[in-house]
């Protein structure tokens, strides 16, 4: 069963008026969405930052719960 044109309208519609107000513009989120991906792939986020890159530790965690 195909997809009428007035249903493919209304989702974009309906996309549009929900991102508009809260979450930006459409495209914004999608680079959003894109850009998620690419984080939670391991091996193309570390090539993403450079092994010399400083990392500086400012807070230190101790939970009593860890033995």
């Amino acid at each position: 069963m195909g997809v009428s044109k007035l249903d493919i309208l209304y989702r974009r519609l309906l996309l549009t008026k929900l991102f508009i107000r809260g979450w930006g513009r459409p495209d914004d989120l999608k680079r959003i969405f894109e850009f998620r991906k690419i984080i939670g792939n391991r091996e193309k986020c570390q090539k993403l930052v450079s092994r010399d890159y400083p990392v500086f530790i400012d807070k230190v965690f101790n939970s009593k719960k860890c033995n």
